[in-house]
């Protein structure tokens, strides 16, 4: 082992000195003096060569062997780029209009240096992704490790802690080889002695001990609150056994594979001490269900769980995100437990592992399946935190300085962390161009045919190396969009934290959440008045075209600039409109229907087809439908008949109760009679990785620059349309009810007043 830890430490210093060696002759190369003719050949020449790579990686399939030269090749021209623009922009572009214009021409450049160095970051994490398989594990059940499923809880229902208990206990493990555990914060002896929720704090503790009771659970609560979820599950692991801690999110349902797939890596590497899989959500987040771009666009979240994880793992600095994780209990004890110093304690107890000389595995494959805040406000809640926490780490245990990590970690770490800073480089970019086209002020001194030469080389190798790595995952304008979203709210808490990286407390994420209501967010405010800023622009702009001919070699890219601004605002104030949403249970569409045998009170007896299904109920189509098939009466007790999805061969029967009869499809909800039923439906729901991998796969898929930017500009188009619609119905029904109580309630009054007996023999008629 010590002569493998050698020749790949041997090999990692050869690898990081040849980069940072071919990194300082690009940033020479690029820093030489060239004519401008021969600086719009070299880049005309070097963004065709990317264009190249990217349609010969397509036609490859992006394939090993031969997408790695492909990538490191694409990366270095892109790096030549990158420098090759900033040098331009120094020496040309900033400056000599006065001093506010160099003030703002330094702060939109501080932006864009941040921009770069973050895309610099990337390259580095993306040299060497590490794409593993599950290990396997021995056929003698009695080598497999024991393991302790733990499920730290704070507020959420018993309900949804049910069904991730239930999939818990439905793992393919050998039973006597793991244990689930419950680790209950909401009921803790300070919450049940404080007089303002004693009550709800004891019946939540009760209910929870009946659950864990019933299922076979084994509970834990703890005398405080301290350190929120890193304080619980530490309260806990010393009283575990196991030589394994898998944690789960109370909303993280894993798959009955999970521990298959994952223990082996442990057993391969004594040194080992995290396997982290993937986060994959049953529902969509607030942005997706309220632009309404949940079916047709590849998930959020998996630019950072599919591309960045992989290529942080290749540096042997994948890091533990709090959930669907496998730990090793022993190096968890040696340092302590979960780290508690800051508010992301999954990344901080990752990195102080990395600095002991531990291993960390990321396996990227689908095993469990969550659920994501629902409304805008919390959405926005849980980003902040996570990036409060990445600079509290920044500052209280820097990677650059912290004893241990290896250089190609503390970079890879500092990528991760250095995100973060987002919202002030987009608020910088945002409001840039207003500058110019409210006010005159000269942000950016170059004319079209300099910009031409310089500036679209290097965006566009940006977007090029971005489609080549992650283009399947992550199309154009998506992240702007998100991140917009943030940027108002996350600026201010993220410069607070900058101020005071001491006073912040974790707070738990709301899932499960009913909207019973469309309604505007709170936020919306701040990004109408990004709105305004942008149009208002665009108006000042288009006079500025006519009114002042020798700006428009300036106005020609602000102008395009501010255009994709406004699309970008303007998504970000159509996500403001929260959607109704009742239903609690999300469904999934099974890759393939599942056949079922339906049984009415009244002998008929069919075959039908589950087309959606939830924990909750599922919608089916008759199979071979006939003229004499009669509709269901609301209301009306079925009985369900299907195969075991845990049992093969075996066949279970679910009642059922119906709740809608609409052009042959039938909406049902289930009247479980015991717990063995609905721990099917659990498994028949979230238990089958393929089928995960199967519906994931599905939004997966590249689309042309072109069709990006006018698929955003169209969410855009109809997310602000709606919004502008409601906005205005609901000042309408404002107006509506100010009128009625400014003139009819009065009148009503005064009828009343002089007709009392009339009105009162009219009531008693009625009555």
């Amino acid at each position: 082992m010590s002569i493998r830890k050698t020749i790949n430490s041997i090999i990692t210093t050869m690898v990081v000195s040849v980069m940072m060696a071919a990194l300082g002759v690009v940033w020479l190369l690029a820093a030489g003096p060239v004519s401008t003719v021969a600086e719009g050949y070299i880049g005309g020449v070097m963004l065709f060569a990317m264009i190249a790579i990217l349609l010969l990686g397509r036609k490859l399939r992006f394939r090993e062997p031969w997408v790695t030269p492909l990538r490191i090749i694409s990366i270095f021209l892109a790096i030549f780029l990158t420098a090759r623009y900033l040098v331009w922009r120094v020496e040309f572009t900033i400056g000599g209009y006065g001093i506010v214009s160099l003030i703002a021409g330094l702060t939109l450049f501080a932006a864009e240096i941040y921009s770069a160095g973050f895309a610099l970051l990337g390259y580095f994490v993306n040299v060497n992704p590490r794409r593993r398989t599950p290990a396997p594990l021995p056929s003698d059940v009695t080598l497999f490790p024991s393991v302790d499923i733990v499920v730290p809880s704070y507020n959420e229902p018993a309900e949804l802690l049910e069904v991730t208990l239930l999939g818990a206990l439905n793992i393919g493990y050998p039973k006597g080889k793991f244990q689930v555990h419950l680790l209950d914060d909401g009921g803790t002896d300070d919450r049940c002695n404080k007089p303002k929720i004693a009550e709800q704090s004891l019946a939540r503790r009760h209910a929870l001990q009946q659950l864990c009771q019933k299922l076979g659970v084994t509970y834990h609560t703890r005398v405080h609150n301290d350190h929120a979820k890193a304080g619980n599950i530490n309260a806990a692991l010393r009283s575990l056994s196991g030589e394994l801690m898998v944690i789960l999110d109370a909303d993280h349902v894993p798959t009955k594979d999970f521990l298959n797939k994952t223990v082996g890596f442990f057993l391969q590497d004594d040194k080992c001490f995290l396997v982290q899989t993937p986060h994959s959500f049953i529902n969509p987040d607030p942005i997706e269900k309220n632009l309404g771009t949940f079916n047709d666009s590849p998930p959020e979240t998996e630019l950072f769980h599919n591309v960045i994880q992989t290529g942080l793992d290749g540096w042997n600095a994948s890091f533990f995100c709090g959930s669907a994780a496998v730990m090793r209990r022993s190096m968890l004890l040696e340092v302590g437990g979960i780290q508690g110093d800051t508010i992301t304690e999954d990344a901080e107890t990752a990195m102080i592992l990395h600095a002991k000389g531990y291993h960390s595995v990321f396996l990227n494959e689908s095993l469990s399946i969550g659920l994501q805040p629902e409304t805008v406000m919390s959405f926005i809640a849980q980003r902040v935190r996570w990036a409060q926490g990445a600079l509290q780490l920044l500052y209280f245990k820097n990677p650059l300085t912290l004893p241990g990590l290896r250089l190609t970690q503390r970079i890879a770490y500092l990528a991760s962390f250095s995100y973060w800073f987002f919202p002030f480089s987009r608020m910088v970019t945002i409001l840039a161009p207003s500058m110019f086209l409210l006010f005159g002020i000269m942000v950016y001194d170059a004319t079209t045919e300099q910009y031409a030469i310089y500036g679209v080389p290097y965006f566009l190798s940006t977007m090029i190396f971005a489609d080549f790595i992650f283009g399947k995952i992550r199309w154009p304008l998506i992240s702007d969009v998100y991140e917009m979203v943030q940027t108002p709210l996350a600026a201010p808490a993220l410069a607070a934290t900058i101020l005071r990286p001491g006073k912040l407390t974790f707070r738990v994420t709301p899932k499960g959440e009913q909207l019973d209501r469309d309604f505007i967010a709170p936020t919306a405010w701040a990004q109408y008045l990004l709105l305004l800023i942008v149009f208002v622009s665009l108006i000042a702009g288009g006079w500025r075209w006519l009114d002042h001919p020798g700006e428009r070699p300036q106005l020609v890219f602000t102008m395009m600039w501010e255009v994709i601004n406004f699309m970008i605002v303007a998504a970000a104030v159509g996500v403001t409109l929260e959607r109704k949403q009742r239903r609690e249970e999300f469904r999934i569409a099974p890759s393939r229907p599942i056949p079922a045998v339906l049984h009415t009170a009244g002998g008929r007896r069919m075959a039908i087809r589950l087309t959606d299904l939830s924990t909750g109920g599922a919608s089916f189509r008759i199979t071979v439908p006939t003229p004499a098939t009669k509709s269901f009466q609301l209301k009306e007790n079925l009985m369900l008949w299907l195969e075991s999805s845990r049992q093969k061969g075996l066949v279970i029967c679910i009642p059922a109760r119906v709740m809608s009869d609409v052009a042959g499809r039938v909406g049902v909800q289930f009247q479980y009679q015991n717990i063995h039923q609905k721990a099917e439906i659990v498994d028949l729901v979230y238990g089958d990785s393929q089928h995960l991998e199967t519906r994931l796969e599905r939004r997966r898929k590249r689309i042309s620059f072109f069709a990006a930017y006018l698929y955003i500009a169209r969410k855009s188009a109809a997310g602000l349309g709606n919004h502008v619609q409601f906005v205005v119905l609901q000042g309408v029904y404002g107006v509506m009810q100010g009128l009625h109580r400014l003139f009819v309630a009065p009148m009503q009054s005064l009828w009343t007043v002089a007709f009392p007996r009339r009105l009162t023999a009219n009531k008693a008629k009625r009555d």
